[in-house]
């Protein structure tokens, strides 16, 4: 049993095959010898599809050392809501006097909250199944996945810069925000240290995605459109230092040729996965499309 999973993150544009690579890589690891979850992360939940049966929050177990949850977005972004409810009227228990109640009921069309719900679950899956040798998340889209990938990182912006403006305030108002008792401090300004706890858990966030222990797979086709999405994929998650470690051609029919790919990530490791005819549908199939390539499937 590993110390701690390693992560495994399936994007690319919509089509691809994300779905179908990454069950196909946790069957893999599954059938020799790791424990794995599978996780839906697409809103489209194409996992259900694919192994023929319905799945939920609640992991459900597929061979001796699979399980398949999904990620339902409603159920966290109901959470946050009401965790966000509960400590803004903690913080000003005189919020009647302002009808914050009102403001409550406009939360729930926030920009952001369909990302901010998956990195909620993102957080809770890693420390839940911390137990798991690995965890693979099959993603959204490339636009939702993207905003994912970027959250903790420009939420840590916005969160330094509040924290730089609370204490200017403090000062101008001359508000003492500590009492210091022998050589421990005690925050008392109850907005700058929601704040301060705020950043320490993105910058935890953040780190995640750049941990050894991640393993981003892009995954594509050989079309132009797929290919200029890829490399814009790449070019994003570069500049919030997220690196890829693997790209994966899928539904590659024979004798077909992958040089314009080649060109453009021939500096990475680049999967060939041939068309499967008739489709990958049903555990038994994953299985037997595995058979041939399985001692170097995704060379994970």
């Amino acid at each position: 049993m590993m110390t701690q999973p390693r992560l495994l993150f399936f994007i690319g544009k919509g089509g691809v095959g994300k779905s179908t690579t990454s069950a196909l890589s946790s069957v893999h690891l599954a059938d020799t010898g790791h424990d794995t979850l599978l996780v839906s992360m697409d809103p489209a939940h194409n996992q259900r599809d694919i192994f023929e049966q319905d799945f939920s929050e609640k992991p459900q177990k597929i061979g001796d050392h699979l399980m398949v949850k999904e990620v339902d977005a409603d159920f966290w972004i109901e959470k946050y809501l009401k965790e966000a409810q509960a400590q803004i009227t903690k913080t000003y228990r005189y919020e009647s006097a302002f009808n914050l109640q009102n403001y409550f009921n406009v939360l729930q069309f926030s920009p952001g909250l369909e990302e901010y719900a998956l990195l909620l679950a993102f957080e809770h899956i890693v420390h839940r199944f911390s137990d798991q040798d690995y965890i693979v998340f099959d993603m959204a889209p490339t636009a939702l996945s993207l905003r994912f990938f970027s959250l903790p990182f420009i939420t840590l912006i916005w969160l330094e810069e509040l924290l730089k403006l609370r204490t200017r305030i403090n000062e101008k108002k001359e508000i003492i925000s500590k009492i210091k008792i022998g050589k421990i401090e005690i925050e008392q300004d109850k907005v700058k240290g929601k704040l301060g706890t705020l950043i320490q858990n993105y910058h935890y966030l953040g780190q995640q995605f750049l941990s050894d222990a991640v393993q981003i797979c892009l995954v594509m086709n050989t079309d132009t459109l797929s290919l200029s999405e890829a490399r814009r994929i790449r070019e994003k998650l570069s500049a919030i230092g997220i690196t890829i470690q693997k790209v994966i051609v899928n539904k590659l029919r024979q004798d077909e040729g992958t040089a314009a790919i080649d060109a453009v990530f021939g500096d990475l490791k680049i999967f060939r996965l041939p068309l499967a005819p008739g489709g990958l549908v049903g555990y038994p199939r994953l299985k037997e499309y595995l058979g041939p390539i399985s001692e170097d499937f995704l060379d994970l």
